[in-house]
């Protein structure tokens, strides 16, 4: 059966039936030996049909919606896969829609978290987006979804509100990329987007994640790896194939185009997507396409953000709540709320307070519940209370509690600064051994080591895409670095909000990488990684173009450390650690000033850190005064 749904471009979309309930009725046919069984064949037969039609019975109620597969149109004809869940027992409507758009796989009419909302009165939509799975058309990440030539975010949300089931009002949700869709839709103002739910993306792609500081964070190479969008014979393989094997004709095609275009191998061998991002190393108009600080002013929804401590986008969360706060639109300015708990990406999801090596007692929330209160609220006028609460919450780590602000950073922090001074601290076998320290140093000599940049210090823990992450134990990373590290803390001290490091530097190289990371240090040893950030050398006074050092030469850098909110305990301390590589989080800096590709073989680099009367290196902390 075909039923015809209309849409805004007056083009029909093919509603495909999912069944979700298949009856078994060829259990007659079942042939048992033997005439002295034919009596149990028929109470077996018996008993299996009132079996069945009680699962039967019990799976319809359990299911809110009716769903289809439903092709929406695009503004050029491409035709979008998308699962429209209608709701059952709630009457003919019509009814608010919530949107997700994923690269994920909508699924088949499967999504539980789609059910729960459509027995709840809301119509629900997962959409795979363009290229992606069922969807017609060629994928490039995030390209799609903004305020370029196709506008697939823009046109999904108007031909959702034009179908006869719809209320008019739409709302959006996901979180990461499908976080990432709804801030690039949000700048072309679709009339009919009411409002947004969203996690965990960043607010500049280059400046927060691809090329944070510099350096080529591998999250996106990993990222094209596991979705299958890394390599092009993969575009042209056999249908439903995404794996990494390919076939006889995909490669053959390949091989066709390869030649015919005279391309390198490596031109021709990964996608567009993994070449443009290895390609565009600095800042310019292909990472302004994707840049939504650069159009907070043309955002007028309400938004509410949610993030992490531990997510690699927690900064650009914040940033887009700032922003969009103070650059929005009226009705923007008027409705942003932000939550933030001590989760890795996706974290909240999953309703564990483990993270890592540690459990955050109290940190789980009901997810789904916050975001239907959201909707509820601007989706069907139900005035629930949602926008009389304080606009930000957070979890404060180490004192283990929930907290409700005004606002993020707070108000109320009183930076205090630490300086870098020569140990020993007694706390760990590291290079240096250093103290952090509130005095500033007397005359000092500086901190050497050499980085070689084909032994790269590894990643443990924090914000890193794979495991281990979350609060971890730094304490291999540390011992293969330079720390810094306090006496233990007489009192309590709770660091909310950014911090940053001002370090006086040289290098026997031409460009280097400094990365920082924060760092708990419990009384038993256990150090647990908070934040850490990097600073590619040739980046310190901007990221439209390199300026590259002199060797030898003392050079300032000042690096940002992302939000946290942390109580340092009595008898903790607190450590900065300074090392000039964090793998497999970024990919390591050969040392030799050339981009990515020819940066080999790389050369070891003596690094210097310096703390003295002229060059006071310290860290400064966001200290909020204990009530």
């Amino acid at each position: 059966m075909i039923n015809q749904y209309s849409n805004p471009n007056g083009l029909s979309a093919n509603l495909i039936p999912s069944p979700r309930v298949t009856t078994i009725n060829q259990i007659h046919n079942l042939e048992f030996p033997g005439t002295r069984l034919r009596r149990w064949r028929m109470l077996f037969s018996a008993a299996c049909l009132v079996a069945i039609h009680f699962l039967a019975s019990t799976a319809a109620l359990a299911q809110s919606s009716e769903c289809s597969t439903v092709m929406a149109p695009m503004r050029d004809g491409t035709g979008l896969a998308t699962d429209v869940y209608v709701p059952r027992a709630q009457g003919n409507g019509p009814f608010p829609i919530i949107l997700t758009r994923t690269p994920y796989n909508k699924g088949n009419c499967d999504s539980q978290r789609a059910e729960y909302f459509a027995g709840r009165g809301y119509v629900v939509m997962i959409q795979d987006e363009r290229g992606r799975h069922q969807s017609e058309g060629v994928y490039y990440w995030l390209r799609d979804e903004g305020w370029g030539e196709r506008r697939d975010g823009y046109d999904t949300i108007e031909w959702a509100a034009a179908q006869p089931y719809s209320s008019g009002k739409v709302g959006t949700m996901g979180a990461s990329f499908t976080c990432a869709n709804q801030f690039l839709t949000a700048p072309t103002r679709p009339p009919h987007l009411e409002a947004m739910f969203c996690d965990e993306y960043s607010a500049n792609s280059y400046r927060d994640v691809f090329w944070p500081g510099g350096a080529l964070h591998m999250v996106l190479p990993t990222w094209l790896l596991t979705q299958g969008e890394m390599v092009k014979p993969l575009r042209a393989n056999v249908p439903g194939h995404r794996g990494y094997l390919g076939s006889v004709d995909a490669w053959s095609s390949w091989y066709g185009d390869h030649v015919e275009a005279e391309n390198d191998f490596t031109a021709s061998m990964f996608s567009d997507m993994y070449n443009d991002l290895i390609g565009n190393p600095y800042y310019n108009d292909y990472w302004r396409q994707l840049a939504v600080d650069e159009r907070w002013s043309d955002i007028d929804v309400p938004i509410y953000h949610l993030g992490g401590w531990y997510d690699r986008h927690i900064h650009g969360t914040v940033r887009h709540y700032n922003g969009i706060l103070s650059s929005g639109g009226e009705r923007a300015r008027a409705a942003q709320k932000l939550i933030v708990g001590p989760w890795t990406h996706g974290g909240a999801t999953r309703g564990n307070p483990r993270v890592g090596a540690l459990t955050f007692p109290g940190s789980t929330i009901d997810y789904n519940g916050l975001r239907l209160r959201w909707f509820d609220y601007h989706l069907k006028g139900i005035d629930n209370g949602v926008m009389d609460e304080p606009p930000v919450r957070i979890y404060i780590m180490g004192d283990n509690v929930w907290r409700d602000e005004m606002d993020f950073p707070l108000s109320r922090q009183v930076e205090k600064s630490f300086y870098l001074a020569t140990g020993p601290a007694d706390s760990i076998d590291s290079l240096n051994d250093g103290l952090l320290r509130p005095e500033l140093p007397d005359e000092e000599l500086p901190d050497r080591y050499e980085y070689d940049p084909a032994r790269p210090v590894p990643t443990m823990g924090g914000d890193l895409f794979v495991q281990p992450s979350g609060a971890q134990d730094n304490r291999l990373a540390d011992q293969q670095s330079l720390t810094y590290t306090t006496e233990p803390l007489m009192e309590d001290m709770e660091v909310t909000g950014f911090s940053r490091v001002e370090l006086f530097a040289s290098s026997s190289a031409v460009d280097t990488d400094w990365v920082v990371t924060l760092v708990d240090v419990h009384p038993s040893g256990f150090a647990q990684h908070l934040r850490q950030t990097l600073l590619r050398a040739r980046y310190r006074d901007g990221d439209e173009k390199p300026v590259f050092m002199e060797p030898g030469i003392i050079y300032p850098f000042t690096i940002g450390i992302h939000p946290i909110a942390n109580v340092f305990k009595k008898g903790h301390r607190i450590r900065l650690t300074v090392t000039s590589s964090s793998f497999p989080k970024w990919y390591p800096n050969g040392n030799t000033g050339k981009e990515m590709l020819d940066d080999r073989p790389g050369v070891i680099a003596t690094n210097t850190i310096y703390h003295d009367t002229e060059h006071p290196s310290r860290l400064i902390l966001p200290v909020i005064p204990r009530r």
